[in-house]
């Protein structure tokens, strides 16, 4: 993805006019929330990207639930309508179909690797080779890496004649599956992710943005986009993601994976406590169905002992010499030190780091209890579990 790999070539800007054959790296059918979404993080995530829809942008509707998740392109969006008009008038209240519209619109024309075309209904979609090629009653062909179906009833699915992906169930206990590892979008309702498998159809880089999940769209035609950004920049097949770039590119463009009510997306540990959250070292808990991370409490030895074993096998030997069970920053850092290969210079350099590049308040004290916030930040800078990777059910590969 643009934003990670360095080097490699922009994609360039396609004109406007749209030809009789038109061939791109991802197609998002629907200028819908999720599908807007989809196609401006696409084309952020440096992949040539059509969006496809059939008329004007002359009204859009965002409803309540589509406004949970503050964050992400939607965030975007609310900071753009707040340049464009007064304080009292950027409220949701004030978010009318018509100006919604035209605020997608004008923001859509001025992105870099993306194209809008306008064009009336669909005769037939298929499979052709690597590519998916959709045929338009005018006759005119478009064809590309990956097909993203956004529209309202995934009526491109069903053209396609794919699978939809599977429904998700809502669940009492988060982490009885660990596909919660692959998630990239927050979720409203008890299960507060949403896997990767949920995004994917039943054949190769054809996604479907989650219509039918009680979630945020804009979110959820986000992470679509990731995807098929990932695909299409690096001719890669859904089956072979690598999820930990996609939720890394997520969190970049100010995404969430997980809907922590606790976590403000401005907070300066943001990314480390999402990032380790999807490694389920540290896991977050459910309090009156609200999803908590508890960054301020303390760490016990019992909270991630058994997630350190799975991800380094060495860490083992440490946790049968130290019985502590309430985690002091002096025993944290000798954990790092013993499963990382570090040495006492460790010390040094996280005292040096701890209120400027760590970002981390108060004093550093090699006897303080560390606080959940305190461990997420300094396993993400000096361990990064976050790197090992992760399938699409959520188990480490090897």
């Amino acid at each position: 993805m643009k934003r990670y790999i360095l080097g490699i070539l922009s994609l360039l800007l396609v004109g406007s006019a749209f030809a009789q054959r038109n061939k791109t790296g991802v197609v998002v059918f629907g200028a819908t929330p999720s599908g807007l979404a989809a196609a401006i993080q696409s084309a952020h995530s440096g992949a040539k990207t059509t969006l496809v829809h059939q008329g004007e942008f002359t009204s859009i509707t965002i409803n309540e639930a589509e406004r949970t998740f503050k964050t992400g392109v939607y965030g975007d969006f609310l900071k753009l309508v707040d340049s464009l008009k007064s304080k009292s008038q950027s409220q949701s209240s004030g978010l009318t179909p018509e100006f919604v519209g035209t605020v997608f619109k004008g923001w859509t024309d001025t992105i870099k690797n993306l194209t809008v075309v306008r064009k009336g209904d669909l005769k037939e979609v298929k499979r052709d080779g690597k590519f998916w090629e959709a045929e338009f009653k005018d006759k005119s062909e478009i064809k590309a890496t990956v097909f993203i179906d956004a529209t309202t009833n995934s009526v491109i699915a069903s053209l396609a004649k794919v699978a939809m992906p599977s429904p998700l169930l809502t669940v009492v206990d988060v982490y009885s599956d660990k596909k919660y590892r692959t998630s990239v979008a927050p979720v409203s309702g008890q299960l507060h992710f949403l896997p990767i498998s949920a995004l994917i159809a039943g054949k190769e880089n054809f996604l479907v943005t989650g219509a039918s999940v009680a979630t945020s769209t804009f979110a959820a035609g986000q992470a679509a986009g990731a995807v098929g950004a990932y695909c299409a920049f690096f001719n890669k097949e859904t089956k072979e993601l690598d999820i930990r770039i996609i939720q890394a590119e997520l969190l970049a463009y100010r995404s969430q994976l997980f809907n922590f009510t606790d976590i403000s997306p401005a907070d300066s540990s943001f990314s480390a406590i999402q990032k380790l959250a999807a490694t389920g070292i540290l896991k977050g808990r459910l309090v009156n169905n609200n999803f908590l991370f508890m960054p301020d409490s303390t760490v016990l030895a019992s909270d991630i002992r058994d997630a350190m074993k799975e991800y380094y096998s060495r860490s083992q030997i440490w946790f049968l010499d130290n019985k502590a069970e309430r985690l002091s920053l002096k025993e944290v850092l000798s954990l790092i030190k013993f499963t990382a290969n570090r040495g006492d210079e460790l010390d040094r350099e996280v005292e040096r780091a701890w209120n400027k590049s760590l970002k981390l308040s108060g004093k550093f004290d090699l006897s303080r209890i560390v606080t959940r916030r305190e461990l997420a930040v300094l396993f993400e800078a000096y361990m990064k579990p976050f790197a090992r990777s992760v399938n699409n059910t959520g188990n480490l590969v090897v």
